[in-house]
């Protein structure tokens, strides 16, 4: 799996993955992510347009685990998290991830395209 970060997006930073999704790029894409300068005041846009997925409901599971011991510096930081996840299977493992992360401090959703993340990431209410 290979990543890539892009923070010249105003109000999001895109993370963009290619290849077979594996637990270990994911983590250390998350730790690049958490430890950018600008995670606090943008949202993420994850696209695995790309990518095929190679994750396993443990591999989640382990993903949540670790996402549950991130503490943001602040109560209100911008948490939105756009997930964009086209094929039908993907799309499966990306809603089960969400069933699995409803205690956590973000907002994910998944969607099918870029475009159709923008008013999710760029409005102005929660």
């Amino acid at each position: 799996m290979e990543h890539s970060l892009d923070d010249s997006h105003t109000l999001y930073i895109l993370i963009t993955i290619s290849g077979v999704v594996d637990k270990k790029g994911v983590i250390t894409a998350m730790s690049e992510l958490f430890t950018h300068p600008d995670f606090q005041s943008k949202h993420t846009m994850w696209d695995f347009t790309r990518a095929s997925m190679g994750l396993s409901i443990g591999d989640l599971r382990e993903i949540i685990g670790i996402l549950k011991l991130f503490k943001p510096p602040r109560k209100n930081f911008a948490n939105r998290v756009a997930l964009v996840v086209p094929m039908r299977m993907e799309m499966n493992m990306a809603k089960i991830f969400l069933s699995i992360s409803k205690l956590l401090p973000f907002d994910y959703k998944v969607f099918e395209n870029r475009e159709q993340t923008l008013p999710f990431l760029t409005s102005d209410t929660d």
